[in-house]
């Protein structure tokens, strides 16, 4: 937010005589205000329908990923190991990354979230929340994980079925931020993936257990 701040000179009256006239002396000039840094939209998808960049819609017997509802869904049958993704053939270095998420059915032991600078399903970062309320940042480099952050409770994550949260990512350089709802979560630095591609995902947790997350109005664009 730019807050522009007008001065004011106050000129008191005299009850002498006037004297000889004297030009005011110019004061500096101000400033011109600058006009707000918007930020160039790299990529955006309202997730309404399949379109081209996207991999295929799914249905297998680790789960489902289909579109339904103006909405991408997946469904991770899974569990507990390896989460369920749609991943866009695109890369990216440093940009901001938003994203709607609804918790629609199963177990809310879950985890859904994105993957930044992915390589291939071995190496990339994950930013993820849970629909009872736990988020973390996690590092996946050749199979092997390294949590980044957490997992951490937050009350900005609305939690249990039919909840939205809106997910900011931020990946600059060395520095991953994570936001939820417009609040800041937590901001982590590593080096290892300079750029790659995104995905969506969704883990099911608990064994004998699925879980189905929509997602809608993604957008990419510049720091």
């Amino acid at each position: 937010m730019i807050i522009a701040i007008t001065c004011f000179t106050i000129l008191a009256g005299c009850t002498e005589p006037p004297g000889p006239t004297t030009a005011p002396t110019p004061g500096p000039t101000p400033a011109p205000t600058p006009n707000p840094v918007t930020n160039t939209v790299l990529f955006s998808d309202d997730l309404s329908q399949w379109r081209s960049g996207w991999e295929s819609e799914y249905d297998g017997s680790s789960g489902k990923v289909f579109y339904s509802g103006n909405s991408l869904h997946i469904r991770d049958n899974d569990p507990p190991d390896g989460s369920l993704y749609h991943r866009l053939s695109k890369n990216f270095n440093n940009f901001i990354l938003e994203v709607d998420t609804k918790m629609v059915a199963g177990t809310i032991d879950n985890w859904q979230g994105v993957t930044v600078r992915d390589k291939d399903e071995d190496n990339y970062y994950d930013f993820s929340i849970s629909a009872d309320g736990y988020y973390g940042i996690q590092k996946f480099e050749n199979s092997r994980l390294t949590q980044l952050s957490g997992p951490t409770s937050s009350s900005y994550i609305k939690t249990g079925i039919g909840a939205t949260n809106r997910l900011h990512c931020e990946v600059d350089g060395n520095t991953l931020s994570f936001s939820v709802n417009g609040h800041h979560l937590i901001t982590v630095t590593d080096s290892t993936f300079k750029e790659g591609g995104v995905t969506l995902s969704v883990n099911s947790c608990p064994s004998n257990s699925y879980t189905e997350v929509a997602y809608t109005n993604l957008v990419i664009t510049t720091i």
